[in-house]
């Protein structure tokens, strides 16, 4: 399962990047998913994140921290039926900038997760 979250880390982290780097191909995702079967599925992914994160948590390097963190998938995806749609319209009408500067928070939360849940270090 922590390796699971590691690797679901990594795609954030290149969510992340790609959001810095080619700002519009994010407005472009977001101009595609605002259907109500794409908005709850994507709802369902993060819940389903979030508490794969509460479960890997007691296994990973920072326990408490990570325990804290996955309430922002949790949360975020309880919400987006209820602002999902209106934030996704706001999303694709913004510049570049803000989608970059939307961007630097994931990249960031995409790195605590993989440093907490990467795989140990074998020794020599």
């Amino acid at each position: 399962m922590k390796t699971l979250a590691f690797v679901v880390s990594l795609v954030i982290i290149a969510v992340g990047a790609v959001g810095i780097l080619a700002p519009p191909a994010l407005v472009w995702i977001a101009q595609h998913s605002l259907a109500p079967v794409e908005l709850y599925s994507i709802a369902a992914v993060r819940v389903a994140f979030g508490l794969l994160l509460i479960s890997v948590a007691s296994a990973s390097r920072a326990p408490k921290t990570l325990r804290v963190v996955a309430f922002i998938p949790l949360v975020a995806g309880i919400a987006t039926p209820f602002v999902g749609i209106e934030r996704a319209q706001t999303v694709t009408q913004q510049g570049s900038g803000v989608v970059r500067l939307s961007a630097v928070p994931l990249l960031a939360l995409g790195g605590f997760i993989a440093y907490a849940c990467a795989p140990a270090r074998r020794a020599t």
